[in-house]
């Protein structure tokens, strides 16, 4: 009996494997209405996966892919809110809103420090796990946890 060993195969079921996850970190990162977008373009772009190339950890492969399709997202829709606003003429720079949501004010957080406290608070993983899995430095993941930390504090209050 043959198995099929084609590239579809094993993205079958890498994604199956990860889809779940993928989702949930997106859906931190940049909301429910594009998380599916993202984590589809995310696994589809880390395709190589599939095509038989072997990663020492998958998961933490596409998290990374999730985490970058995603700043890509974000830095494109401010090139477009600058141009828009460019276009519209100068604008109040009023102070930040406090948010009692804690939704709004995860949502207010920087990419990066959600991605952190998506990985601390939702995964469970230690600040050397996280830097590991995003590849950074361990004092860079908990820069940002500090700042998230300070800035839902002062939301949140």
């Amino acid at each position: 009996m043959d198995i099929d060993r084609s590239p579809s195969t094993g993205a079958d079921e890498l994604w199956r494997k990860h889809a779940a996850d993928l989702m949930r970190f997106a859906t931190v990162l940049v909301g429910p209405s594009d998380a599916h977008d993202i984590a589809v373009e995310a696994f589809l772009r880390a395709g190589t996966l599939a095509a038989g190339e072997t990663v020492a950890n998958p998961r933490a492969y596409l998290m990374r892919a999730v985490a970058n399709r995603a700043n890509d997202l974000r830095r494109s829709r401010e090139r477009r809110w600058r141009r828009d606003l460019a276009a519209v003429g100068p604008f109040s720079t009023a102070g930040p809103d406090t948010f009692v949501d804690v939704r709004r004010a995860v949502g207010a957080l920087s990419l990066a420090q959600r991605t952190v406290v998506y990985f601390v608070y939702w995964e469970d993983l230690s600040e050397r796990d996280i830097a590991t899995l995003l590849q950074v430095a361990p004092g860079t993941v908990r820069r940002h946890l500090v700042r998230a930390r300070i800035h839902l504090r002062k939301a949140l209050q």
